[in-house]
């Protein structure tokens, strides 16, 4: 009785085991279309992306030879021809063609374009915070020693805007916010005529900076300078 119902057991196993694999070719019977078709589907994904891989790669290495082709040239209009063209272009490649043209305008002295572009370049969406930060670093350094160079232009409201994309997150970036702050009450000074000495704002920021943890040496000791030289001025 015991072997026979062990055979049973076994007989049954064997049963469903049949009957499983019946259920799953029958069903592979029925959807074979769907899941060819499936298939095939990823097939034509997988090659759009690689044909997609291959044609950015192969752009982003053009406009890499394009870029610094133009960057060992002295021809300014080859220069300027071809920054045009790449800051076009949604890749690293523009972002760094759009600086060059910058510099450019600033050297031409069109502030108000290198404005525009500055802002065009923070305001990419696929621009990561440190980047934009440090191009936003960038572009208050410059402006605030182009106003304070020429006194009878205002570019306050639009260096604060530019500090305010600076990310503070990062420690680094907290000196360099910090010492912007400082450099456009120097600057807001000087446009309004206000003694050093007697100007709250601005000696608030200075002993916040020297007695800050995370502010670097190097800022310390630039802003300690400033403070010394406007203080005996």
């Amino acid at each position: 009785m015991a072997a026979r119902s062990s055979g049973n057991k076994m007989n049954d196993k064997v049963i469903n085991k049949k009957s499983f694999l019946s259920q799953v070719t029958e069903f592979i019977k029925t959807n074979l279309r769907n899941i060819i078709i499936l298939l095939s589907l990823c097939f034509v994904l997988f090659l759009a992306f690689q044909i997609y891989s291959f044609y950015i790669s192969n752009k982003i290495q053009k406009n890499s030879i394009s870029f610094f082709t133009a960057q060992n040239t002295d021809d300014q209009n080859v220069i300027t021809d071809t920054m045009t063209k790449l800051s076009d272009d949604n890749t690293f490649y523009g972002v760094l063609a759009k600086l060059e043209l910058i510099e450019l305008n600033f050297k031409q002295n069109n502030i108000k374009d290198s404005v525009s572009m500055y802002l065009e370049v923070i305001n990419t969406n696929n621009l990561d915070a440190v980047y934009k930060s440090a191009i936003a670093s960038k572009a208050s350094y410059q402006l605030i020693d182009i106003n304070l160079e020429d006194l009878s232009s205002d570019y306050l409201n639009i260096i604060n805007d530019f500090i305010f994309y600076i990310d503070d997150e990062t420690d680094s970036y907290k000196g360099i916010k910090l010492e912007l702050q400082y450099l456009t009450k120097i600057l807001e000074a000087e446009k309004n005529s206000i003694n050093y000495s007697s100007f709250n704002e601005v000696n608030d920021i200075y002993e916040n900076i020297m007695s800050s943890d995370v502010v670097s040496s190097a800022i310390k000791e630039r802003v300690n300078k400033i403070h010394e030289f406007y203080s005996n001025k």
